[in-house]
Protein backbone atom coordinates (compact mmCIF):
# COMPACT_ATOMS: atom_id res chain seq x y z
CA UNK A 1 0.00 0.00 0.00
CA UNK A 2 1.34 3.45 -0.93
CA UNK A 3 1.40 5.92 1.94
CA UNK A 4 1.29 9.57 0.82
CA UNK A 5 2.89 12.18 3.02
CA UNK A 6 -0.57 13.52 3.84
CA UNK A 7 -1.70 10.09 5.08
CA UNK A 8 1.45 9.64 7.14
CA UNK A 9 0.98 13.10 8.63
CA UNK A 10 -2.61 12.37 9.60
CA UNK A 11 -1.59 9.05 11.14
CA UNK A 12 0.99 10.84 13.22
CA UNK A 13 -1.55 13.44 14.35
CA UNK A 14 -4.08 10.72 15.25
CA UNK A 15 -1.37 8.81 17.08
CA UNK A 16 -0.45 11.94 19.02
CA UNK A 17 -4.06 12.44 20.12
CA UNK A 18 -4.39 8.73 20.96
CA UNK A 19 -1.36 8.89 23.25
CA UNK A 20 -2.65 11.93 25.09
CA UNK A 21 -6.29 10.86 25.45
CA UNK A 22 -6.12 7.09 25.83
CA UNK A 23 -2.74 6.07 27.19
CA UNK A 24 -2.07 8.85 29.69
CA UNK A 25 1.56 9.04 28.66
CA UNK A 26 2.73 12.26 30.27
CA UNK A 27 6.31 12.50 29.10
CA UNK A 28 7.26 15.82 27.56
CA UNK A 29 9.16 14.27 24.67
CA UNK A 30 5.89 12.86 23.37
CA UNK A 31 3.70 15.85 24.09
CA UNK A 32 5.52 19.10 23.45
CA UNK A 33 7.34 19.85 20.24
CA UNK A 34 9.97 22.15 21.69
CA UNK A 35 10.62 20.60 25.08
CA UNK A 36 13.84 18.62 25.21
CA UNK A 37 14.37 15.29 26.95
CA UNK A 38 17.35 14.90 29.23
CA UNK A 39 18.93 11.89 30.91
CA UNK A 40 16.66 12.18 33.93
CA UNK A 41 13.56 12.18 31.71
CA UNK A 42 14.61 8.97 29.98
CA UNK A 43 15.30 7.31 33.34
CA UNK A 44 11.85 8.40 34.56
CA UNK A 45 10.13 6.87 31.55
CA UNK A 46 12.03 3.60 31.98
CA UNK A 47 11.34 3.33 35.71
CA UNK A 48 7.72 4.48 35.77
CA UNK A 49 6.66 2.31 32.83
CA UNK A 50 8.76 -0.67 33.91
CA UNK A 51 10.52 -0.72 30.54
CA UNK A 52 12.24 -4.02 29.74
CA UNK A 53 13.04 -3.62 26.04
CA UNK A 54 14.53 -0.69 24.12
CA UNK A 55 13.78 -0.72 20.39
CA UNK A 56 15.91 1.48 18.13
CA UNK A 57 15.29 2.61 14.60
CA UNK A 58 18.53 2.64 12.60
CA UNK A 59 18.66 5.35 9.91
CA UNK A 60 18.59 8.77 11.51
CA UNK A 61 18.34 7.31 15.03
CA UNK A 62 21.31 5.02 15.61
CA UNK A 63 23.21 5.96 12.48
CA UNK A 64 23.79 9.29 10.75
CA UNK A 65 22.72 8.14 7.30
CA UNK A 66 19.98 10.38 5.91
CA UNK A 67 22.20 12.65 3.81
CA UNK A 68 24.08 9.60 2.51
CA UNK A 69 20.86 7.79 1.59
CA UNK A 70 19.71 10.91 -0.21
CA UNK A 71 22.93 11.06 -2.21
CA UNK A 72 22.54 7.42 -3.24
CA UNK A 73 18.89 7.91 -4.26
CA UNK A 74 19.74 11.10 -6.14
CA UNK A 75 22.57 9.38 -7.99
CA UNK A 76 20.41 6.37 -8.85
CA UNK A 77 17.66 8.52 -10.37
CA UNK A 78 20.25 10.62 -12.22
CA UNK A 79 21.98 7.59 -13.72
CA UNK A 80 18.59 6.38 -14.95
CA UNK A 81 17.97 9.76 -16.57
CA UNK A 82 15.49 11.26 -14.11
CA UNK A 83 15.45 14.00 -11.48
CA UNK A 84 14.96 13.14 -7.82
CA UNK A 85 13.25 15.28 -5.16
CA UNK A 86 15.13 17.87 -3.08
CA UNK A 87 16.99 16.72 0.03
CA UNK A 88 14.87 18.66 2.52
CA UNK A 89 11.69 17.07 1.15
CA UNK A 90 13.26 13.62 1.27
CA UNK A 91 14.27 13.99 4.91
CA UNK A 92 11.02 15.66 5.96
CA UNK A 93 8.54 13.41 4.17
CA UNK A 94 10.20 10.10 3.32
CA UNK A 95 13.00 9.37 5.79
CA UNK A 96 10.89 6.87 7.72
CA UNK A 97 9.07 5.38 4.74
CA UNK A 98 10.17 2.24 2.88
CA UNK A 99 12.21 2.71 -0.28
CA UNK A 100 9.56 0.92 -2.30
CA UNK A 101 6.82 3.32 -1.17
CA UNK A 102 9.00 6.38 -1.59
CA UNK A 103 10.11 5.46 -5.13
CA UNK A 104 6.55 4.59 -6.10
CA UNK A 105 5.37 7.98 -4.85
CA UNK A 106 8.06 9.83 -6.81
CA UNK A 107 7.33 7.89 -10.01
CA UNK A 108 3.59 8.55 -9.74
CA UNK A 109 4.06 12.22 -8.82
CA UNK A 110 6.29 13.03 -11.81
CA UNK A 111 4.91 10.48 -14.26
CA UNK A 112 8.27 8.79 -14.74
CA UNK A 113 8.51 5.74 -16.98
CA UNK A 114 10.56 3.77 -14.48
CA UNK A 115 10.37 0.36 -12.85
CA UNK A 116 10.48 0.62 -9.06
CA UNK A 117 12.73 -2.44 -8.83
CA UNK A 118 15.32 -0.93 -11.16
CA UNK A 119 15.66 2.15 -8.97
CA UNK A 120 15.78 0.11 -5.75
CA UNK A 121 18.48 -2.24 -7.04
CA UNK A 122 20.67 0.55 -8.39
CA UNK A 123 20.36 2.60 -5.20
CA UNK A 124 21.26 -0.44 -3.09
CA UNK A 125 24.37 -1.10 -5.20
CA UNK A 126 25.46 2.54 -4.97
CA UNK A 127 24.89 2.80 -1.22
CA UNK A 128 26.81 -0.38 -0.44
CA UNK A 129 29.64 0.47 -2.82
CA UNK A 130 30.14 4.19 -2.18
CA UNK A 131 28.34 5.45 0.90
CA UNK A 132 28.07 2.85 3.64
CA UNK A 133 31.70 3.26 4.71
CA UNK A 134 30.93 6.93 5.48
CA UNK A 135 28.18 6.11 7.99
CA UNK A 136 28.82 7.06 11.62
CA UNK A 137 26.91 6.46 14.89
CA UNK A 138 24.77 9.22 16.42
CA UNK A 139 26.47 9.98 19.73
CA UNK A 140 23.45 10.98 21.82
CA UNK A 141 21.61 7.77 20.91
CA UNK A 142 24.60 5.62 21.73
CA UNK A 143 24.88 7.35 25.08
CA UNK A 144 21.52 5.69 25.81
CA UNK A 145 22.71 2.37 24.35
CA UNK A 146 25.85 2.38 26.48
CA UNK A 147 24.05 3.38 29.65
CA UNK A 148 21.40 0.64 29.48
CA UNK A 149 23.20 -2.14 27.61
CA UNK A 150 23.83 -4.19 30.77
CA UNK A 151 20.39 -3.51 32.25
CA UNK A 152 17.83 -3.84 29.46
CA UNK A 153 17.29 -5.87 26.31
CA UNK A 154 17.87 -3.89 23.12
CA UNK A 155 16.96 -4.57 19.50
CA UNK A 156 17.10 -2.73 16.18
CA UNK A 157 13.87 -2.38 14.19
CA UNK A 158 14.62 -0.71 10.88
CA UNK A 159 12.65 -0.13 7.71
CA UNK A 160 15.90 -0.39 5.78
CA UNK A 161 17.38 -3.25 3.79
CA UNK A 162 18.78 -6.10 5.91
CA UNK A 163 22.20 -6.18 4.26
CA UNK A 164 22.76 -2.44 4.63
CA UNK A 165 21.56 -2.28 8.25
CA UNK A 166 23.73 -5.20 9.34
CA UNK A 167 26.76 -3.83 7.52
CA UNK A 168 26.38 -0.42 9.15
CA UNK A 169 26.23 -1.96 12.59
CA UNK A 170 29.18 -4.28 11.93
CA UNK A 171 31.36 -1.59 10.33
CA UNK A 172 30.84 0.65 13.35
CA UNK A 173 31.42 -2.23 15.80
CA UNK A 174 28.07 -1.85 17.56
CA UNK A 175 26.19 -4.98 16.46
CA UNK A 176 26.99 -6.72 19.75
CA UNK A 177 24.77 -4.33 21.71
CA UNK A 178 21.60 -5.68 20.12
CA UNK A 179 19.95 -9.04 20.68
CA UNK A 180 18.15 -8.90 17.34
CA UNK A 181 18.09 -6.86 14.12
CA UNK A 182 14.69 -6.71 12.43
CA UNK A 183 14.32 -5.13 9.00
CA UNK A 184 11.63 -4.53 6.42
CA UNK A 185 12.16 -8.01 4.96
CA UNK A 186 10.94 -9.57 8.23
CA UNK A 187 7.45 -8.04 8.26
CA UNK A 188 4.42 -7.71 6.01
CA UNK A 189 4.25 -3.92 6.17
CA UNK A 190 6.77 -1.23 6.95
CA UNK A 191 6.29 1.88 9.05
CA UNK A 192 3.84 3.57 9.74
CA UNK A 193 2.25 0.11 10.18
CA UNK A 194 3.07 -1.30 13.65
CA UNK A 195 4.35 -4.68 12.40
CA UNK A 196 8.06 -4.17 12.94
CA UNK A 197 7.74 -2.95 16.53
CA UNK A 198 5.23 -5.64 17.45
CA UNK A 199 7.59 -8.29 16.06
CA UNK A 200 10.42 -6.88 18.16
CA UNK A 201 8.30 -7.05 21.32
CA UNK A 202 6.89 -10.52 20.70
CA UNK A 203 10.19 -12.02 19.57
CA UNK A 204 11.75 -10.89 22.84
CA UNK A 205 8.75 -11.99 24.90
CA UNK A 206 8.02 -8.49 26.19
CA UNK A 207 4.56 -6.91 26.36
CA UNK A 208 4.43 -3.79 24.14
CA UNK A 209 3.54 -1.60 27.12
CA UNK A 210 6.93 -2.43 28.63
CA UNK A 211 8.86 -1.43 25.51
CA UNK A 212 10.32 1.94 24.57
CA UNK A 213 10.98 2.95 20.96
CA UNK A 214 13.62 5.48 19.89
CA UNK A 215 12.72 7.09 16.56
CA UNK A 216 13.42 10.18 14.48
CA UNK A 217 10.52 10.39 12.02
CA UNK A 218 6.73 10.73 12.10
CA UNK A 219 6.21 7.41 10.28
CA UNK A 220 8.05 5.69 13.12
CA UNK A 221 6.13 7.61 15.77
CA UNK A 222 2.83 6.51 14.21
CA UNK A 223 4.05 2.91 14.04
CA UNK A 224 5.03 2.93 17.72
CA UNK A 225 1.71 4.32 18.90
CA UNK A 226 -0.23 1.92 16.67
CA UNK A 227 1.70 -0.87 18.38
CA UNK A 228 0.80 0.49 21.83
CA UNK A 229 4.42 1.38 22.56
CA UNK A 230 5.78 4.53 24.19
CA UNK A 231 8.34 6.35 22.03
CA UNK A 232 11.09 8.93 22.30
CA UNK A 233 11.70 11.38 19.46
CA UNK A 234 15.48 11.61 19.34
CA UNK A 235 15.20 15.06 17.76
CA UNK A 236 14.11 16.17 21.24
CA UNK A 237 16.89 14.27 22.99
CA UNK A 238 19.63 16.33 24.57
CA UNK A 239 23.24 15.26 24.35
CA UNK A 240 23.64 12.91 27.31
CA UNK A 241 26.69 12.58 29.52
Amino acid sequence: MLWSKQVVYMLAVCAFIHVICNRSIKYSGLLRKRQMLDEKSIEQIINERNIKLLIFDCDGTLMDTLALHYSAWNEAFSLLGYKFIEQDEFIRDYAGVSGNDMVSAVIIRFGYNLAVGAVLNLKKELFLAKYISLVSPIAKTFAIVNKYSSRLKMVVASGGAREAVNQMLELNDVRHFFMQVITLADVAQGKPAPDIFLKAAYDQGIDPEHCLVFEDHHAGFAAAVSAGICYVDINQLQELS
